[in-house]
């Protein structure tokens, strides 16, 4: 064995991260051909195990008193976080030994202490020293992008990827367009990726790249004719497919991504990954039965994977389909037994069907620590609807919030059930006194509005609501609540009907905003307008407060019939509701 990996086996302790470089090796760089791109991101690995492989390659250098007191300084300066006088050992040390393991150690120090011109120098040396390893022309690539140099960078670029093989080349461009677009300019970037599409231009990996970075960078014509480019190299890539999916509804033509889509998939109907892309865009796209047929394909081709059942559960929940759903959560624990969303959503169907002691079970049976907070704020709410709003409150107390935020969640979930309970006194104790600490929060401070309104204090609402609103302009919750007790509780329509309307221009299809918008067109007499709106509304959310709306506007409107329709199905869905039950006199002499 050499003194030269003997040497380079005690400076294996070295902790080093590649911070520009996504492929340098660690302690030891293969001299041989390396193919691999894998990141460094781990620090340096242990070099005695690739020493003894690689030993005929190595140099053979004396290790002098000189040679070892420099790798001794390196390794101390570093423990001390000296970077510069590590590097500047470092260097002398590769320079002395032409080692390609100290160079690439270099190499990497200089990164970390931001001396790329050294790094450079370093990678140089590196290369000279290995000349067929992926690894450094790679990092002299970025190194270069980093510098403002893409014409030398470029042809690094160009050299790594002729050496890697065709299993790895896919993740070095990966590597490259990320290094593109985070550290060149514009033009650069796309020069530069350009430049390798020409010198590769029968490479479907190079073209996928090419419409990676134009994509990123907006460019959306390139972007478009390069993944056509790959698309034509290799018409069964799946990520190319992907891409051009995505790429169509990045620029808002959906129509053209679908039916590119389906085609592709009529092709190649086992493609998982493209028909689960198409899965997820129509739950995006709120097209739950197109979205359902992709999942029972997908569920249908691979029995193993959670992603299906989860989604058609979840589907299946929306159309208030339980037993349905039920059956694919229970298929999801079947194949992967610690799921917890899983189980929170067979206790929200538990709760939904009133077997409250089965979804206090599923809660109570959540224990990771990701989903155990959200388990017991259902828990809290199957407490009460089981045992009353003082159990549900001595179940709060006995959690422990883990993080500002999930404070002040208890916090608002105690401020409803306290309101609920008609302890509104102690309900805006709470509120101030969380309020004393966060005065800024916008959620403290809207729960303190709704106090006020319950309360008809107009005046504290459009103070707390006024400062919500300064904190964060547009807050649509703020704006309906605002505009709907202006509207319920004054005569200050115009003021009411601005605010609700901005709400309603952002989510114009919210529930309870389109009450707000029938109700303020019913104030200001448009009783038809007022029908519209609260219909809407009524056919979204099966709601008590959008009902008793719907139905004094009928009744303002002479319609009689139709407003005892609609009361009669409402008093019979929320027998307990004091508003609907106001009504049933007005109903009655109609």
């Amino acid at each position: 064995m050499s003194l030269v990996i003997k040497f380079c086996q005690a400076v294996t302790h070295f902790a080093l991260l590649a911070l520009i470089s996504a492929a340098l090796v660690s302690c030891a760089g293969n001299t041989g051909k390396k193919t691999t791109t894998d990141t460094a991101s781990n620090g340096i690995s242990d070099a005695e195990s690739e020493t003894e492989a690689i030993a005929e390659n190595l140099p053979d250098v004396e290790l002098s008193p000189d040679l070892m007191y420099k790798l001794m300084l390196s390794d101390i300066a570093l423990q001390q976080s000296n970077n510069e006088l590590a590097l500047a050992a470092l260097v002398d040390s590769a320079i002395e030994t032409r080692d390609p393991r100290l160079a690439a150690q270099a190499t990497r120090l200089a990164v970390i202490a931001n001396q790329f011109p050294t790094a450079i120098q370093m990678g140089m040396l590196w290369q000279e020293l290995s000349p067929d390893n992926v690894d450094v022309y790679q990092t002299l690539g970025n190194l270069l992008v980093v510098e403002k140099q893409p014409e030398r960078a470029v042809v690094y670029y160009s050299k790594a990827l002729s050496l890697a093989d065709e299993e790895s080349r896919s993740k070095l461009l990966k590597q490259i367009s990320s290094t593109l677009i985070r550290y060149g300019s514009q033009t650069q970037a796309l020069a530069l990726i350009e430049q390798l599409a020409t010198d590769y231009p029968d490479s479907a990996d190079v073209a996928l790249a090419h419409a990676s970075v134009a994509s990123k960078l907006k460019e959306y014509e390139v972007a478009n004719s390069a993944i056509d480019r790959t698309l034509e190299l290799d018409p069964d890539s799946d990520d190319a497919a992907v891409f051009k999916f995505s790429l169509l509804v990045l620029q808002s033509k959906d129509r053209d991504a679908v039916q590119f889509a389906n085609s592709y998939l009529k092709q190649h109907p086992q493609s998982l990954v493209l028909r689960t892309v198409l899965a997820r865009y129509y739950i995006e796209s709120n097209k739950l039965d197109e979205a359902e047929k992709e999942y029972l394909i997908i569920h249908r081709q691979d029995e193993t994977s959670v992603i299906a059942p989860m989604a058609l559960a979840l589907i299946r929940m929306d159309k208030k389909q339980y037993n349905d759903a039920t059956m694919y959560l229970e298929k999801v624990l079947e194949l992967q037994s610690t799921n917890d969303p899983a189980r929170i959503y067979l206790g929200d169907i538990a709760t939904l069907q009133k077997r409250l002691d089965d979804a206090i079970q599923w809660y109570r049976s959540v224990t990771s620590a990701e989903q155990l907070f959200t388990a017991r704020l259902r828990l809290v709410d199957a407490v009460k609807q089981r045992d009353g709003v003082d159990a549900a409150l001595r179940e709060l107390e006995a959690m422990y919030p883990e993080s500002p935020q999930q404070q002040v969640d208890l916090i608002l979930l105690e401020d409803e059930l306290l309101i609920e309970a008609g302890r509104d006194d102690e309900a805006l104790e709470l509120v101030n006194d969380a309020l004393t600490d966060n005065p800024d929060n916008i959620d403290l401070l809207y729960a303190r509005a709704m106090i006020a309104a319950r309360r008809e204090d107009v005046a504290g609402l459009e103070k707390d609501l006024q400062r919500v609103l300064e904190i964060k302009p547009g807050h649509v919750q703020s704006l309906n609540a605002y505009g709907f007790t202006l509207a319920d509780l004054t005569d200050r329509y115009k003021e009411a009907y601005s605010l609700i309307s901005a709400a309603h221009k952002q989510k114009p299809n919210d529930p309870f905003i389109l009450d707000s918008m029938g109700w303020i067109e019913f104030k200001r007499g448009n009783y038809a307008e007022a029908e519209a709106y609260l219909r809407r509304a009524l056919a979204k959310r099966n709601d008590p407060e959008i009902a008793y709306h719907l139905t004094e506007v009928l009744l303002a409107a002479g319609k009689t019939r139709e407003a005892r329709k609609v009361w009669t199905a409402a008093i019979k869905d929320f027998p307990d509701d004091k508003k609907l039950q106001t009504l049933s006199e007005k109903i009655s002499t109609k």
